[in-house]
């Protein structure tokens, strides 16, 4: 290997180092914790879905309160640190979204009461995602999966009732889930 290949070879591994260390900021935070930001699919991590637009985040008080107005409270109560909003694209029976929201509230246990008080009282738990999960059938013409694991609150919506849709929307909260670990 001559001395410009290696020169070259020690620019790029600078390069991809730098690049990481930089997208490694904007996940990870001052503990070491995983940010929602990191936790969301990238353009067909789900085959097929690619994200519509960029992600919302609110990683304050008020920018909560501005993504989702009165349903914020509740986050806030229980130690609310920040959030991210990402709606994905894809081609299901008619075409549907589907909408990922996911709350970093900021320990175990505050995640586990917003997930006590934002039930609908008309789902089924479900065994797929986090430490406990639960599908709400309660709309007409969606579903959501919420499920909450480690600091995180996840709500996975879909607008379409279908079973190809719901299994959309299982794909992918069994996916940040795993990223969670």
């Amino acid at each position: 290997m001559g001395r410009n290949t290696f020169s070259y070879w020690l620019l790029f591994l600078f390069v991809i180092l730098t690049i990481c260390s930089c997208a490694r900021e904007k996940t990870i935070n001052d503990q070491g914790i995983l940010s929602p930001i990191a936790l969301l699919p990238v353009d067909n991590e789900i085959s097929g879905w690619g994200t519509l637009g960029s992600y919302i985040e609110a990683d304050d008080y008020q920018s909560l309160y501005d993504i989702i107005d009165g349903g914020a409270q509740i986050f806030i109560d229980n130690g609310f640190e920040s959030g991210v909003f990402q709606v994905y694209t894809g081609s299901i029976g008619g075409g549907s979204d589907v909408t990922v929201r996911i709350y970093d509230q900021g320990s175990e246990a505050n995640a586990r009461t917003v997930y006590d008080k934002v039930a609908a009282g008309i789902d089924i738990p479900w065994n797929g995602a986090g430490t406990e999960a639960r599908i709400d059938e309660s709309a007409l013409a969606s579903y959501t999966i919420e499920f909450c694991q480690q600091n995180f609150f996840v709500q996975v919506i879909i607008e379409q009732k279908t079973d190809e849709s719901l299994s959309i929307a299982e794909l992918f909260a069994t996916h940040i889930s795993q990223k969670i670990g």
